[in-house]
């Protein structure tokens, strides 16, 4: 059986996997968002912005994250 690719996105940047699901911080990891606790993702279609870094998200062709900073940033 051959795995198929799929193609998801977060902020616009797309990124491939053969995985069925991933986990929040291999998400953000893959995509360049570290420290990984420093970031929220939340799935576009259905506002869902996921509770844990260690919760597994199904992955749909095209589907659309959002990762956003919660840190703080330093003020000059």
């Amino acid at each position: 059986m051959e795995d198929k690719t799929v193609t998801y996105f977060v902020n616009d940047d797309s990124y491939d996997t053969t995985e069925k699901k991933l986990k929040v911080r291999i998400i953000l990891s893959d995509a360049g968002f570290t420290p990984v606790e420093q970031y929220d993702l939340t799935r576009v279609n259905g506002n869902h912005t996921f509770a844990s870094l260690d919760e597994e998200v199904p992955i749909h062709k095209d589907e659309k994250f959002l990762a956003v900073f919660k840190g703080t940033t330093p003020v000059s």
